[in-house]
């Protein structure tokens, strides 16, 4: 186990430095850039870095404007500063250019760390070009081992899953923040539109086990979410009684909290994040194994969300309230990681 610290201490002359991808409108920049606004708010002195600039795109992404983040073009490489790396841009942890400052990692996804160094590790075994092979050859890749006897290195956890994960590979995380819905979302809620006996879903995050489903129950109106505004998702969000997610979640995802601060009942399955009530808290007979043997029972609770929706729905309301208090629980949750020395 990695030694055992509970905050970052900042200097006075402590400069942080969000690494980011450019360009990109995901749920990942969108935390960072949140953590960005919030440790500016708390005036840290604090700055988003941007890496992997696509051709003739803005470096901000218009969607991120509103953070109002201070945007650094280099890194200062010295003793008290801190670059905070998502888990899916782990190689400044062995660059010289940043051999001084320290480093955090910001664990927003597991699958996306596993999905990322693979595909570092095949392009060094089998690209032939020459030029990344040589650039991707000066560094090693990052795996548990090495994290673990990096001392230079802190964790911070973004889920109960990935904290869980990070224990059981040797990493004690220094803490955990999560993000929080974009208030822009809560303004779209409209209580007054009627619910519908609508099941909706994400077709890209789901496969065949939800198309069996859905093959098993042709009288139901599955809507699929896919090609939508975040408007049109809302307005759908507001008609449906049932939001269904058999998906893989990585981190805690943003569809579902939408879906329930919209007010739709939630069948979900048990992987990743969403097996744990510290990461989706809704009554255990909404979450169901992904496993064919349970297709009837699934079948019968989403006949009963939508034949008994005004008094199910109750069941979501604690969930619910979490969603609302999202933001302060991210503010006090920096409060206590980053800390002033």
């Amino acid at each position: 186990m990695t030694k055992n610290l509970t905050e970052i201490k900042c200097l006075p002359a402590t400069k942080i430095y969000i690494f980011c991808p450019a360009g990109y409108a995901t749920g990942g920049p969108e935390a960072l850039h949140q953590l960005g606004a919030k440790l500016m708010h708390m005036d840290f002195n604090v700055f988003m870095y941007y890496y992997a600039t696509p051709d003739s795109v803005d470096i901000v992404h218009k969607n991120y404007e509103k953070y109002t983040v201070p945007v650094a073009g280099s890194i200062e490489n010295s003793a008290p500063n801190i670059i905070i790396l998502p888990e899916t841009h782990l190689l400044p942890i062995f660059d010289n250019g940043y051999k001084k400052v320290r480093k955090v990692i910001w664990w927003l996804s597991v699958v996306n760390y596993y999905i990322t160094q693979n595909n570092l590790t095949q392009s060094l075994q089998y690209k032939k070009y020459f030029k990344l092979k040589n650039y991707l050859g000066k560094y090693p890749t990052a795996s548990f081992g090495r994290l673990k006897r990096r001392m230079d290195v802190q964790h911070i956890s973004h889920s109960y899953y990935s904290q869980v994960h990070l224990l059981e590979n040797g990493i004690k995380p220094v803490g955990r923040i999560s993000d929080y819905m974009n208030s822009a979302f809560f303004d779209m809620v409209d209580e007054a539109t009627p619910k519908e006996n609508l099941v909706i879903y994400n077709p890209i995050k789901n496969d065949d086990f939800l198309d069996k489903i859905i093959t098993l129950t042709p009288t139901i109106k599955w809507v699929p979410i896919k090609n939508m505004t975040p408007a049109e998702v809302a307005a759908l969000m507001n008609r449906a009684k049932l939001y269904v997610d058999f998906g893989f979640h990585p981190g805690k995802e943003r569809m579902p909290r939408e879906a329930c601060i919209m007010r739709c009942c939630m069948i979900i399955g048990k992987t990743g994040s969403a097996a744990y009530q510290q990461d989706m808290p809704i009554p255990e007979q909404y979450r169901f194994d992904k496993e064919d043997a349970q297709i009837p029972e699934i079948i019968d609770r989403i006949n009963e969300c939508l034949n008994n929706y005004h008094e199910l729905i109750k069941d979501f309301a604690p969930y619910r309230q979490v969603l609302y208090t999202e933001e302060r629980q991210f503010e006090q949750d920096i409060q206590k990681v980053f800390r002033r020395a």
